[in-house]
């Protein structure tokens, strides 16, 4: 057997050098909390900000096992309520990307953690490169923002009841009036008549007062950049639409008008809009937000697209109605598509839509719910 030698290029030890500092440099610059895992869990790399929140110089961390030194546990995490993203990734070869939540006393923090393998010269996966985000401040945010909708829905919940109790009320107390021209002062029938029309009178106050609990002040005419709006909801509804598997397409037109209408109540409804579009998309899909000026140039659009299971023909004139909802009992009020509606048209607005049916055309089903709203004038004031 004759064995041929190659000559071996030479190595140059500075260059590598200088490339491996290059890289670690790189590495430490990302804010995220990155870790190199090999096949056995043992941490073969860390960054800067990892190191930092664990508290530990890097040299008794890397070669060390990730559950221990992220967990403080024997073996690998096997923990239904909290998935392991290297687990998963080293299992199946895919990346992998779950939202973790940590307590330290009475703090929690939040972590999107996601997974990416890395694979050898046959294909096999070999390391796991994992990432992770702490989003904590968003979270809160979030959260912060689900407590005022469910007030809102509170506030709106209320406005229906008493608007379908208003008319029945007037009704019995207009009967009331009506039968006490016919009975004597004094007599016992009309001081029973007079009981029912001071409780009907106490629950006409009752009403009155909820529905000034649920209606928006009048105030100023203000003026808003939709564009704005709409970057701030979505920041908040990210991590939702990734846990949900829907992608995110943004496509906002620049140096659009100001449109009227108070910020916050807009983004109310833009978010009740994209929430009603990630329920209709369960196993995941698109969601396509966009805006654009009208060929009048005198209204903005504000579209919000979504690769769901369409409206069916019996529910398209009933879904702006108050209480009106496809969902099971106990998962919807009926409120967010109303909400939105009233909101809009408070400020000369309309909401408009496009659907196609699953059952009609599964491969273009979905909707549009397309907002329009009158360009602001020079006096309206900003918010």
């Amino acid at each position: 057997m004759r064995i041929k030698m190659e000559p071996i290029p030479e190595i140059n030890i500075a260059e590598l050098l200088e490339t491996k500092r290059f890289l670690e440099a790189i590495i430490d610059g990302f804010t995220d909390q990155i870790m190199v895992v090999d096949k056995d869990y043992r941490i073969k790399e860390i960054n800067e900000s990892l190191i930092k929140r664990l508290g530990k110089p890097k040299h008794e961390i890397v070669g060390e096992y990730c559950y221990r030194v992220l967990h403080d546990v024997d073996k690998p995490c096997d923990m239904p309520d909290h998935p392991c993203p290297v687990q998963e990734t080293l299992k199946t070869g895919e990346h992998c990307e779950v939202l973790h939540t940590h307590l330290k006393g009475r703090e929690a923090s939040y972590y999107r953690v996601t997974a990416y393998p890395v694979s050898d010269d046959q294909g096999a996966v070999s390391h796991v490169i994992e990432m992770a985000r702490d989003i904590t401040k968003r979270k809160k945010r979030e959260d912060e923002l689900s407590y005022i909708q469910k007030l809102a829905s509170l506030g709106e919940l209320a406005a229906g009841v008493a608007h379908e109790l208003n008319n029945p009320m007037g009704i019995i107390l207009g009967f009331a009036d009506l039968l006490l021209e016919k009975m004597e002062p004094g007599s016992k029938e009309y001081e029973m008549l007079k009981i029912m029309e001071r409780q009907g009178l106490n629950c006409k106050r009752i009403v009155e007062s909820l529905l000034s609990f649920a209606r928006y002040p009048e105030t100023t005419v203000y003026s808003t950049d939709v564009n704005v709006d709409l970057k701030r909801v979505v920041s908040v509804v990210e991590n939702i639409l990734i846990s949900k598997r829907i992608t995110l397409e943004k496509s906002l037109s620049e140096n659009l008008p100001k449109v009227k209408g108070d910020s916050g109540h807009l983004q109310h409804a833009f978010m009740n809009l994209i929430t009603n579009a990630v329920a209709a998309m369960e196993g995941g899909g698109v969601l396509a937000v966009s805006t654009r000026l009208n060929d009048s140039g005198n209204r903005v659009e504000i579209l919000f697209k979504d690769t769901g299971h369409g409206i069916k023909k019996e529910y398209r004139d009933k879904i702006f109605n108050h209480f009106f909802t496809t969902k099971k009992v106990g998962e919807g009020t009926g409120l967010g598509l109303s909400v939105s509606h009233g909101i809009v048209t408070k400020y000369g607005g309309k909401i408009t839509f496009e659907t196609v049916a699953e059952e009609e055309d599964r491969e273009r089903k979905g909707t549009t719910l397309i907002v329009s709203l009158p360009v602001a004038s020079s006096g309206s004031s900003p918010r």
